[in-house]
């Protein structure tokens, strides 16, 4: 092509006139560039794989018809529904008790503001099987609550669930005040200068836009707790590592019985990470139709303006 054509001025009305094919006489095209690495590195994985699979396909160590006839065996899955219900329960209790903190860190007050920073400090900065542990012995420190055993009390489940929240609000207590500070300050002085209080702003105004900030890392918290939940194994907490160590202390199959804990974790992990990325696109859509909604709004009360000048 010729440069000085592409280099000459181009008149718009001969373009409205001529149409789209001039308009495509006066592009430069890009050329793709061959992806001769990117080929590379995908060949070079795939045999990598191939290599692994082939190996310890044919291990005399890993036993995959033990890991077939126990992959849905009833205890395997009694250990998974505890799994789910101890990551379930301990995600709800910690976002709750998380908003508490999260206010309390954000408060005007200095001494609940200092409560709220040292709550976080603590339950974030202890490791999560430590606290496991502490609250399995708590029974030494408290040996009756409420007139009541300890040890009766809190089990092995309640222990790990008792843990688990506590460490993970921590943590949620972080990322819901990080959620909230995302929001203009403005926005919450607007909403108290036409009547509404405080508390009526952070729910009407402010929560509603600090969910689509919140949501994605607390699918990752999810997901993280969902595997830190085999932490509880160490107490006898039932659930799905609990349940392996069972089966193979008896059959002596380690790595097989390993193998179907690893396949079940995958599975759950995978489960919650598609979920996560469909609610992520379910408020991501919502906040895209109220941006839409309000300047669709604002451009009607400008054309109505206009009229009433007119």
């Amino acid at each position: 092509m010729d440069v000085e054509r592409i280099a000459q001025p181009v008149d718009a009305g001969r373009l409205s006139l001529r149409g789209e094919d001039d308009r495509r006489s006066v592009a430069i095209k890009a050329r793709r560039r061959p992806r001769c690495g990117q080929w590379l590195t995908a060949l070079v994985a795939l045999v990598v794989l191939a290599s692994l699979v082939r190996t310890q396909a044919r291990n005399p160590n890993l036993d995959w018809g033990v890991t077939g006839e126990y992959l849905f065996h009833p205890m395997i899955l009694d250990g998974i529904k505890v799994t789910l219900l101890l990551s379930v329960l301990s995600m709800v209790i910690s976002i709750a008790v998380a908003f508490v903190v999260a206010m309390l860190t954000q408060s005007q007050n200095k001494v609940a503001a200092l409560i709220g920073r040292a709550y976080v400090w603590f339950f974030r900065g202890v490791p999560m099987l430590v606290q496991v542990l502490l609250w399995f012995n708590m029974a030494v420190l408290f040996p009756t609550i409420l007139g009541k055993d300890t040890n009766t009390l809190i089990s092995g489940f309640t222990a790990g669930l008792c843990a688990l929240s506590l460490a993970e609000s921590g943590y949620m207590a972080e990322i819901i005040r990080g959620g909230i500070l995302s929001v203009p300050p403005g926005q919450t002085d607007a909403a108290v200068s036409i009547g509404l209080t405080r508390p009526q702003a952070l729910r009407r105004i402010v929560l509603p836009q600090t969910i689509r900030v919140i949501i994605p890392p607390t699918g990752n918290q999810f997901i993280g707790l969902l595997k830190a939940s085999a932490l509880v194994s160490v107490i006898g907490g039932s659930d799905l590592l609990t349940k392996t160590q069972l089966i193979y202390g008896q059959n002596f199959k380690i790595l097989p019985l390993l193998a179907v804990a690893t396949i079940w974790y995958l599975a759950l992990v995978s489960i919650a990470s598609v979920g996560q990325h469909f609610l992520e696109r379910h408020f991501s859509a919502s906040a895209g139709h109220r941006r839409v909604a309000a300047r669709s709004r604002q451009r009607a009360g400008v054309r109505r303006t206009g009229k009433a000048v007119a």
